[in-house]
């Protein structure tokens, strides 16, 4: 065994910055251009805002700002993935994640990696495996992850907000 196993299922991937990232296709509802959004106000910093998405309401997650990158809030052309996210006894939650540019789907190259680093300076929990693509790592994500830390948050800034102190 030499740490590389081809992946089961297939993955999307997409760039954030000059990272490459990727998602299992089985949560990956719809791809489109970024159009606009509906900020919500004091929401956290990665939280872009609401946008409507064939009749219902979508929380969109700037996934650059929340792993530590230096982004401008200029959004033109960048993408918007649309995730399906399935919840245990729940209905599926969607979310929205921007994407700079939206790359191919794929099975994918696994690997072992032994560092829990990966490039990026926030977010490394985030992350459920590393593929490689000729002489790219990829980053796959766990979306179930990053939805439970997305609602952990929010809960938190809003119990603080309940009790009268902003974050």
């Amino acid at each position: 065994f030499n740490g590389n196993l081809v992946s089961s299922e297939s993955y999307f991937s997409f760039n954030l910055k000059d990272e490459i990232f990727s998602l299992p296709v089985r949560y990956v509802k719809e791809v489109f251009e970024f159009e606009s959004i509906t900020p919500i106000p004091n929401s956290l910093p990665y939280l872009k805002g609401v946008m409507n998405v064939r009749g219902g309401v979508v929380s969109i997650v700037d996934l650059r700002r929340l792993f530590g990158f230096e982004v401008s809030d200029d959004l033109t052309g960048t993408q918007v993935i649309i995730m399906e996210i399935p919840r245990q006894n729940e209905k599926s939650v969607l979310l929205g994640i921007i994407a700079d540019k939206v790359d191919v789907v794929s099975y994918l190259n696994l690997i072992q990696a032994d560092s829990k680093n990966y490039g990026i300076n926030e977010g490394q929990d985030f992350v459920s495996a590393v593929a490689r693509r000729g002489e790219d790592f990829i980053l796959i994500l766990n979306p179930e992850k990053i939805l439970n830390f997305i609602e952990e948050e929010v809960e938190k800034a809003s119990d603080l907000q309940t009790f009268g102190r902003s974050v």
